[in-house]
């Protein structure tokens, strides 16, 4: 390699890993601040936190990558043009082609380690990292009543518009969507005033405490004719009890990899085989 591919390749490299990690930094960021819910409140330890952040980060790589290609390709050689380094190398005869020679082996490589970490690294983060966000959402559900969204806990799908008490045991405004063991979308919904966290945080018995509400129960009947006037049950309640049993919650291990239904998680082979078995699926 020639002194001028060596200065004008050690030069971009410097500006490159430097943006690189300033991006990717600002980048982690955002990922913290967009799953901050899923992380507060559930006791989890730096090592937990470290892997969630260590699986997203190969996700960001394709959003870092050209940005900063194209960064410190206008910062190394808008250096070159205010300096008159450009003019000097014209001036000796070195076209502008010839001077990104090595610039261009350099970002040719560079496409083929991205194609291979698109390819393998990836689909495993992304593997990892929905395991370990659906693992640590079954963390201690009781800590994970957010205000002002639905949370899964248990059989149920909770939401509070306000939470007070000093461990956050008094609610308001509940809605509680009931899943059913034997069809699939909400049936029962609950809807009461307040309501209270009776157990406690470490309890393996989630229980709520509902006052001043109505509970509804669409009913659905196996002949069609009769759902069309969307028969259902409603009942007013004074107080109503709900026991959540958290036991198998709590003891979530959170290496645990069970999950593997998602396209993202699967590499060009892995795609080529689903995108088969779907068009042999759809012929049959």
């Amino acid at each position: 390699m020639k002194i001028l591919d060596r200065y004008i390749l050690t030069t971009y490299l410097k500006t490159f890993l430097s943006v690189f990690v300033i991006l990717m930094f600002i980048f982690v960021l955002q990922t913290i601040w967009l799953y901050i819910t899923e992380l507060a409140g559930k006791d989890l330890d730096l090592i937990v936190v470290g892997k969630f952040l260590l699986y997203f980060a190969p996700k960001m790589v394709p959003l870092v990558l050209p940005l900063t290609i194209l960064l410190a390709s206008i910062m190394v050689f808008g250096n070159f043009a205010e300096n008159y380094e450009f003019a000097a190398m014209k001036s000796t005869g070195i076209s502008l082609q010839r001077a990104m020679r090595s610039l261009s082996v350099f970002i040719f490589g560079l496409a083929i380690i991205a194609f291979f970490f698109a390819n393998n690294v990836i689909p495993w983060s992304e593997f990892k990292s929905y395991n370990l966000r659906r693992n640590i959402a079954k963390v201690k559900p009781a800590m994970a009543i957010a205000e002002g969204q639905f949370n899964e806990v248990g059989n149920i799908n909770i939401k509070v518009d306000k939470k007070s008490g000093d461990r956050g045991q008094f609610l308001e405004g509940v809605v509680i969507h009931e899943k059913s063991n034997t069809l699939r979308g909400n049936y029962k919904v609950i809807i009461s005033e307040t309501g209270e966290l009776i157990s406690s945080e470490d309890s393996n018995i989630l229980q709520l405490e509902l006052r001043n509400g109505n509970y509804y129960e669409e009913i659905v009947n196996r002949d069609a004719r009769k759902n069309v006037s969307k028969p259902h049950a409603r009942s007013y309640f004074d107080k109503y009890i709900i026991n959540v049993d958290l036991e198998i919650l709590n003891n979530q291990d959170l290496d645990e990899d069970t999950y593997t239904g998602r396209y993202n998680m699967l590499d060009i082979a892995g795609l080529n085989y689903t995108i088969d078995s779907l068009y042999v699926d759809k012929n049959k």
